[in-house]
């Protein structure tokens, strides 16, 4: 298939409340289970030692949220990162908020991480060890380890766009990772999100969109921006 006619390819990211009450957490893991368009779900070590237990296998995509402060030590960071993933041990992506670029990205990779979604990269960093498709945001600076930069949402574009309902036709081939921010704890599922994913399921049915999660893209990235021929990197809710 060439390029012209490939589709765009949507990540969905949204952040767990850091009180994540018991009764609101059966009730997200209900209804995450039930949906058809898969969400990468940020939260700190704490939630998700809760949500692999709730869990089990059937637990959703996660990613653990880092604090900006983390950023301050590279002991502090690293100290995290070995936490959130004796919590979950599959853990591989994580996603920071905020102004503040990556720090210490060998630290990441050195413990597991192999994706990070930030708001925001280095532009003081701008290489990449390996190359990425044309227009895609993100880049390997160190190897094991990609930087993706989610969409920002202080200019027009695909999230305004979405967010005030014009529902725009994403450039074949690009990429677009949205954060829908911190989801509430009596319903774990915004109004933002919501409309994001029936947005994306209209689209997908369409051909017009395809839905990866964060740690498939390293995998992507190496295929040109393609899946796989017979199989595929791309998680499905």
């Amino acid at each position: 298939m060439g390029r012209l006619a490939d589709p765009a390819t949507l990540v969905l990211c949204a952040m767990l409340p850091k009180s994540f009450p018991r009764g609101a957490r059966a009730a997200w893991l209900a209804e995450v289970a039930r949906g058809r368009v898969p969400v990468t779900w940020a939260a700190t070590v704490d939630v998700l030692a809760d949500v692999a237990a709730a869990g089990g296998d059937a637990a959703p995509t996660m990613a653990l949220a880092i604090e900006p402060a983390w950023l301050d030590a590279r002991s502090t960071l690293r100290r995290m990162i070995v936490a959130a993933r004796q919590a979950m041990p599959g853990l591989e992506t994580a996603v920071l908020r905020g102004p503040r670029p990556l720090a210490h990205a060998a630290v990441l990779a050195e413990e597991g991480i192999r994706v990070v979604v930030a708001d925001a990269l280095d532009e003081a960093r701008r290489g990449s060890r390996r190359p990425a498709p044309a227009g895609w945001r993100c880049r390997n600076s160190v190897w094991g380890l990609w930087e993706v930069q989610a969409e920002p949402q202080r200019r027009a574009g695909l999230v305004r766009m979405l967010l005030h309902g014009s529902m725009p036709r994403p450039r074949p081939g690009s990429l677009h990772v949205l954060q829908a921010g911190r989801v509430p704890a009596e319903r774990p599922v915004s109004g933002r999100l919501d409309r994001w994913m029936a947005w994306a399921e209209r689209r997908i049915v369409g051909g017009r969109v395809r839905m990866a999660t964060p740690d498939a893209l390293p995998d992507l990235v190496a295929r040109g921006g393609q899946p796989p021929i017979s199989g595929s990197v791309l998680k499905a809710a």
